[in-house]
């Protein structure tokens, strides 16, 4: 067999060098997209890792809290005004935040003039306001005689709902949601300032959040920071618990908490839990009852929100 010339022999050594390095560059291609999937899984897996170590260690910043109410010396029990403490667990910051229900406007007790108060200060149409005011009124009283602009059950059907009002005192604050004219947004607003455990008529202002002692009659902004700053001195000097002058005292307990923990084990990965407890003999002799137990992400979150001099460091 004749040998092939030359220059087709250095032609086809040509198209086969050619061959080797389209196959070298699409083996580099490939392993370099591998290598990047790899590192992009290694990283979510990481934040996964991550995410679920906040969880958990939130969880325990909860029992630490529970812990810490639990002291009779008021020296030694943490406070339950919404002062922010942070703890170190596992090498990690969790930062727990302790509110009594007291604190905040119990709507089963609520009278019309506290609701209009805080509801038209929240921005609510005063059109609609009367209507919603005497929609939960209508929804927690015992009776099905409508309330003048109120709502029973005749105004649920003819909206097209499939319920009708409980006619009882409100069991959680979420029920508020079903109130005839009540809407996702307006809700989100009130959610925060309500409460059905305080079983009281008034706001006890030593216990109660600045979204809350705004909403107290003829009370200024600047006076609100002026006594929040205060019980923060007070809370870092271990003096006892500042009541402000210009509210009306109060003395309402619930020995109801709603407390919020949330953990940072790794810069810019937090996991929080809530949960609200009642303080008291439970169940196999435990001191707390747990009412209610939530994980999930902060909308505001506590490492976040509020500088060092701040914290309660322990």
């Amino acid at each position: 067999m004749a040998a092939l010339p030359a220059k087709a022999n250095a032609a086809q050594r040509g198209l086969a060098l050619v061959m080797v390095l389209w196959m070298l560059t699409l083996l580099m291609i490939m392993a370099s997209s591998f290598a990047l999937t790899i590192r992009r899984e290694t990283a979510v897996l990481t934040d996964v890792k991550a995410l679920a170590q906040a969880k958990a260690l939130a969880e325990g910043g909860i029992n630490i809290a529970m812990l810490n109410l639990l002291p009779l010396d008021e020296k030694l029990r943490w406070r339950s005004d919404g002062s922010l403490y942070e703890v170190t667990f596992a090498d990690a910051p969790i930062r727990i935040r302790i509110s009594d229900e007291s604190g905040k406007i119990d709507i089963n007790f609520a009278d019309p003039v506290m609701l209009r108060n805080v509801f038209s200060s929240l921005g609510l149409d005063e059109a609609l306001l009367d209507q919603l005011i005497a929609a939960i009124i209508d929804w927690r009283d015992p009776d099905d005689i409508q309330t003048p602009q109120g709502a029973e059950k005749e105004q649920y059907q003819k909206a097209g709902l499939s319920y009708t009002p409980a006619n009882k005192p409100f069991e959680t604050v979420d029920e508020l949601q079903m109130v005839l004219g009540m809407t996702p947004a307006f809700y989100k607003q009130l959610e925060p300032l309500l409460t059905v455990y305080s079983k009281s008529n008034s706001v006890n202002p030593a216990k109660a959040s600045r979204e809350v002692l705004l909403h107290l009659p003829n009370v200024t902004p600047e006076q609100v920071d002026t006594y929040l700053q205060q019980r923060i001195e007070n809370a870092r000097a271990g003096l006892p618990e500042l009541a402000p002058t210009w509210a009306a005292p109060s003395s309402a307990t619930s020995h109801v908490y709603e407390i919020l923990a949330e953990a940072m084990p790794v810069e810019g990965v937090t996991g929080a839990v809530s949960a609200v407890i009642r303080n008291g003999q439970a169940r196999q002799g435990l001191p707390f009852t747990i009412l209610k137990w939530h994980k999930s992400g902060t909308e505001h979150s506590l490492f976040a929100e509020a500088e060092n001099n701040q914290l309660i460091l322990q």
